[in-house]
C-alpha cells in the first residue's frame, strides 16, 4: 500500500469556504442524530464469511503478509479464499498503464491487477455479494461476535428507508441480505485510511449512529479520526455508517455482483490522464460518479504498521517476497482493538494455538495495550468486550 498521506496530497486541491465558515459559527455540534434504531437484543455471530458471500483476499504469492493473514483468519475463524493470481508480466504492466500521461509505478500497478483478480474470480462463482480484503489488513478479535453484527444491523436500518432509483424484482437469497439487499448498495467501505465528510453537509448525509464498545477509547484513535469524531460531538464507543464522502485506501470493501462488473468496466486499466493507485479510482467512484457507497467510521480493518511492498516493488528490491519475522510489524493497528495479527496472539505451537484461539472466542484479549499508563481505563475495556451481554 502506498503511504495515503501521500496521495491525499495529491488528491486534495480545494477547501470548501463553506465549511470553513459552518466551522467558524459553529464550533460544536449539537449530538449526532440517530436516524434510525435498531434491538441488538437478537444479533448473533456473523458466519464465517461475514455475511458475504465470500471473503477474498487480494494476494501475490510471494507476499510476506499472506501467513499472517490465514494464522489470523484461523485465530477467529474466518473463511477466507485467495484467488490464484498470474505470474504478472512486464507486458502485462505495460498493456495495464494509460498509453498517455501514465502516473503509475509498477508496484502500485501490480496490486491493482491483484484486485481486478479478485473481482474477476468473484463473478466466477454464484455469489452474490463478496468482502475484498488487502493481505496486511487487521482486525479485532471482536469481529465475528460484535462488531460485523452490529455494522450489518446499522446498514440494514440505514438503507431501508432510503429510495434507489433501481429495482429488482429478484428475491435474494437470506444470507445476501444479511448487510441489505444488493439492490440498495455498490460498495461498503468497511476499511479504509480515511473518509471524513464537511460538517456543513451533516444535515443532508444519509447517516446513522450506532454503539459499539469495541471502538477503541478516544484517546486511542489516530489523532485525524478522533478529530473527526469530536468535531461531531460523537459519543464515546460509537461508530457511524454514512453516504461516502473521499474514501480513501482500500483495505476492505464489499462488492455486489452489479457493482463488481461496475468496477471491471471502468477501471481495467490505468485509463486516459493517469492515475496513481487502484483505491483513488475507487475514491472517484464514490466521490465524483454517484456510485452508491457506504462507509463504517471507525473502520473495522486497518493495514498493520510494516514495511510497503509496492515500496519495495517500485525500488526494485528483488526479494521483496522474502519472510519477515512477524511480517516485521512495527507497532499496534491503528483504530483497532485487540488486532488478531498482533505479535501477541502469534505461536508455533499447536495446542497453544487452540488455546489462544479459545481465548479469542470468548473476547478476551491477550496482548498489552500500547497505552498503559491508565491502568484503570485498561480494566475497563477489559471489561467492555467480552460481548453483547456487557452492552448498555
Amino acid at each position: 500500500m502506498e503511504p495515503p498521506r501521500k496521495r491525499l496530497c495529491q488528491l486534495l486541491g480545494f477547501t470548501s469556504v463553506a465549511s470553513i465558515a459552518f466551522l467558524l459559527l459553529h464550533p460544536r455540534m449539537p449530538l449526532l442524530p440517530n436516524r434510525g434504531a435498531f434491538s441488538t437484543s437478537d444479533l448473533t455471530a456473523a458466519n464465517a464469511t461475514l455475511g458475504f458471500g465470500a471473503v477474498i483476499a487480494v494476494s501475490d504469492a510471494k507476499s510476506p503478509r499472506r501467513n499472517g493473514l490465514l494464522y489470523a483468519a484461523n485465530l477467529t475463524d474466518i473463511d477466507i479464499t485467495i484467488p490464484e493470481q498470474p505470474a504478472w508480466t512486464d507486458y502485462d504492466v505495460e498493456a495495464f498503464r494509460s498509453k498517455e500521461k501514465s502516473m503509475i509505478q509498477k508496484g502500485s500497478a501490480l496490486a491493482w491487477l491483484g484486485h481486478l483478480n479478485a473481482l474477476k474470480w468473484f463473478l466466477s462463482t454464484s455469489h452474490e455479494t463478496a468482502l475484498i480484503l488487502e493481505d496486511d489488513v487487521d482486525w479485532s478479535i471482536h469481529l465475528r461476535d460484535i462488531q460485523i453484527p452490529l455494522a450489518a444491523a446499522a446498514t440494514r436500518t440505514l438503507l431501508h428507508n432510503i429510495t434507489h432509483p433501481r429495482h429488482y424484482s429478484r428475491q435474494w437469497k437470506p444470507f445476501s441480505d444479511y448487510w441489505a439487499p444488493p439492490a440498495r448498495w455498490e460498495l461498503l467501505i468497511l476499511g479504509h485510511c480515511r473518509d471524513y465528510f464537511p460538517i456543513a453537509s451533516l444535515p443532508a448525509r444519509p447517516l446513522l449512529v450506532y454503539k459499539d464498545q469495541t471502538v477503541p477509547a478516544p484517546f486511542q484513535l489516530d489523532y485525524e479520526l478522533r478529530d473527526f469524531m469530536h468535531d461531531l460531538n460523537a459519543p464515546p464507543f460509537t461508530r457511524l455508517i454514512y453516504k461516502s464522502y473521499w474514501p480513501l485506501c482500500t483495505f476492505a470493501y464489499a462488492v455486489t455482483r452489479t457493482s463488481a462488473r461496475r468496477i471491471l468496466d471502468a477501471y481495467s486499466t490505468e485509463g486516459k490522464g493517469g492515475c496513481t493507485a487502484y483505491d483513488v479510482r475507487i475514491l472517484e467512484g464514490c466521490r465524483d460518479h454517484h456510485w452508491d457507497c457506504y462507509t463504517i467510521n471507525p473502520e473495522l480493518f486497518h493495514h498493520v504498521r510494516a514495511p510497503s511492498m509496492i515500496a519495495d516493488v517500485n525500488a526494485g528490491v528483488a526479494d521483496y517476497g522474502a519472510e519477515r519475522k512477524q511480517e516485521g510489524l512495527q507497532g499496534k493497528t491503528s483504530n483497532i482493538v485487540c488486532g488478531a495479527r498482533d505479535p501477541g496472539w502469534y505461536s508455533e505451537d499447536v495446542r497453544r494455538v487452540e488455546e489462544l484461539k479459545k481465548e479469542a472466542r470468548m473476547g478476551r484479549c491477550v496482548v498489552e495495550d500500547d497505552d498503559d499508563d491508565d491502568d484503570d481505563d485498561d480494566d475497563d475495556n477489559a471489561l467492555r468486550v467480552k460481548g453483547f451481554g456487557m452492552m448498555e
